[in-house]
């Protein structure tokens, strides 16, 4: 098994992938365009669909035999 799992940012309204505004840093409050539809997504909601996306991979990959405990302290 690879140790990689890459999960694309999805905009929140027609679901395309973010691209962001290039060499920006985006943190949490920030708001990101959607180049596709126009629609602003905020960071932290794309972010915490990002990670439930990669936790059901991961799950997919484990036959659900796996609990997993995202900490958001550390991602501060």
């Amino acid at each position: 098994m690879d140790n990689e799992l890459s999960v694309d940012l999805l905009c929140l309204s027609c679901q395309q992938q973010l691209r962001g505004e290039k060499n920006k840093a985006y943190r949490s409050g920030d708001k990101i365009k959607c180049d596709s539809c126009g629609e602003l997504n905020d960071y932290d909601q794309v972010i915490e669909a990002a990670q439930k996306a990669a936790i059901e991979l991961i799950k997919a990959g484990t036959k659900g035999d796996l609990t997993i405990t995202i900490d958001k302290s550390s991602e501060e």
